[in-house]
């Protein structure tokens, strides 16, 4: 996301970010808001929970759901324009990736991908897009 002092941006692309800062995730998005003008359109991809996507098996660690997002970004003074669950999206290229892993022999990957997919096949994670417009 861009920085500004001022509300003039038209646009701010969140890819795969706010996950990470799942406990300050309002104020994220708060920042987001902030750069925008009215009219302003916020985009939002990212990875949902209820599972952090690299910590999958460990239930301490959590990420975002897409109700929370979606509360979130709508509390931050946004219209919600689209929602969608992209999990399928998500599966389709780690599975892709499974495959080119498993040519390769590369037994990390191929680790790393088959638990991942496993994760997004038991609803654990998933994929979020939203893109919504400053009120």
């Amino acid at each position: 996301a861009v920085v500004s002092t001022q509300s003039t941006g038209t646009h701010v692309w969140a890819q795969v970010s706010f996950f990470h800062t799942h406990a300050h995730l309002r104020k994220c998005i708060d920042v987001a808001a902030n750069n925008l003008k009215s009219g302003g359109t916020f985009i939002l991809v990212d990875y949902c929970g209820p599972r952090h996507p690299v910590f999958t098996r460990d239930t301490t660690k959590s990420a975002p759901d897409m109700n929370e997002y979606i509360k979130t970004v709508e509390d931050a003074g946004f219209k919600i324009i689209i929602k969608e669950d992209a999990s399928r999206h998500f599966l389709a290229g780690t599975t892709f990736l499974r495959k080119i892993a498993g040519e390769e022999k590369n037994t990390v990957e191929i680790n790393f991908y088959d638990g991942r997919i496993s994760s997004i096949k038991e609803g654990l994670i998933g994929m979020a897009i939203i893109i919504a417009q400053k009120k």
